[in-house]
Order: structure tokens, then C-alpha cells, then sequence
């Protein structure tokens, strides 16, 4: 019979992926009164951040919306095809992203500039899975929400603005993550990170989860 202390950290690892969902539906929707901004202040401030998902959840091929798992990340970064992403292939490309979505020339994100670009690559990820891009599906705007929330969770000052270093400075810690085998490129042979993902936003959320008043740095 296994023992208790086997036994327990099982038990609390299952409790954590029954909750997590109901937690992130109420963070993406739950409260219809709540903005993003404060979605993402109630998450930090209460620890209950599930990992703020920004992707077309676990169905189809991975691609260019992102996710959670080593393949999505290389599937959204791996700008040669060649099968691994090298920071300067990360940096390239959310660099280009920030350029392509400052409508107003600024040289940040506001939040309906970050969301407009997440929701053009949820389009363009459901058409080359030939799925139909439907607006009013639940799936899609709830993957809108929390764009949003995650918007919030990266804009650390709190001023309604994303810079590129900002972004980048999140998307840094998101690559030594995933580069689990330290040897400069994230690539399928990388044994699994302890929490795998591309979504930055949930690491840095997680760490101010710990201490609420880091997020205000």
C-alpha cells in the first residue's frame, strides 16, 4: 500500500487541475461587472492565477496562437522551420508582433492593440486548421478575455502600457524555461520544464501570486 506522504502530493496535484478550470472560467467571465485590469489585480493579489491561458486550448495541431505545451511554443516561434527556436528568433518575432499591432505608432501596446493581435492569430491559427473562425464562439471569446487579463498580468507598471521590453523581458524567462537542456535552443528533444508553457504571463503572475506587491514593480 503506498505510503501517506506518496500519496498526498498526488491528491493536491489533482485538486489543483480540477480547480484551476473553474477558477480561470470565473477570471475569463465569471464576474460580467469585472474589466480585465481587475480580473488580473484579483488574480495577483489573491494568488489565483491558473495559468492565464492565451491559446486554442489542446485541440488540433499546435500553431501560431501559442499555448502551454514545448510543441506550441515552437510551433509559434520556430521562424525557419527547423524544428527549434533560438532566442533571437523569440525576440524577432514578438518584436515584429509589437511593430505590426501599434496602430497608433507609439511604440507600445495598449490593450485593444495586444488583444487585435492575439485575435488575428486565433484567426489565422483556426483557418490553417480548417476550422471555421466563429466570433461569438465561446471558445474564441474567451480566449479574447484573456488576452486581456493577460495584458494586464504583463503591464507591471500598471500604466495601461505594454513596451517591447516588457514583453521581452517576459518572453526571456518563458525561453530559459522551455530551453530545459541549456543549450540555446528550445527544441521536442527538451526534457519537459517543471511548468511547461509558452505563457509567459501565468509564470510572471505565479511568481507575484507569491508576493502580491512585486506585480507593482
Amino acid at each position: 500500500m503506498a505510503s501517506l506522504s506518496k500519496v498526498l502530493p498526488l491528491l493536491s496535484a489533482s485538486l489543483l487541475v480540477l480547480t484551476a478550470p473553474l477558477a480561470l472560467a470565473q477570471a475569463s467571465g465569471g464576474e460580467a461587472s469585472e474589466t480585465a485590469k481587475e480580473t488580473a489585480d484579483r488574480l495577483l493579489t489573491e494568488g489565483l492565477v491558473p495559468g492565464v491561458q492565451n491559446e486554442i486550448r489542446e485541440e488540433g495541431r499546435p500553431g501560431v496562437a501559442g499555448g502551454h505545451s514545448q510543441a506550441a511554443f515552437i510551433a509559434a516561434y520556430d521562424a525557419d522551420g527547423d524544428g527549434r527556436v533560438s532566442l533571437d528568433e523569440l525576440i524577432m518575432r514578438r518584436t515584429t508582433r509589437l511593430q505590426a499591432a501599434d496602430t497608433d505608432g507609439d511604440g507600445f501596446y495598449n490593450e485593444a492593440e495586444y488583444v487585435a493581435e492575439y485575435a488575428g492569430r486565433q484567426r489565422q491559427q483556426y483557418a490553417d486548421q480548417g476550422k471555421d473562425y466563429v466570433e461569438t464562439d465561446k471558445r474564441v471569446t474567451e480566449g479574447l478575455k484573456q488576452a486581456g487579463v493577460r495584458f494586464n498580468l504583463l503591464d507591471r507598471d500598471r500604466d495601461g502600457l505594454l513596451s517591447l521590453e516588457e514583453d521581452l523581458t517576459s518572453a526571456r524567462k518563458t525561453f530559459a524555461r522551455n530551453d530545459t537542456d541549456g543549450d540555446g535552443f528550445v527544441t521536442a528533444a527538451d526534457p519537459k520544464p517543471q511548468r511547461e508553457g509558452d505563457d509567459d504571463a501565468a509564470s510572471d503572475a505565479a511568481d507575484a501570486g507569491k508576493n502580491p506587491e512585486k506585480a507593482a514593480d
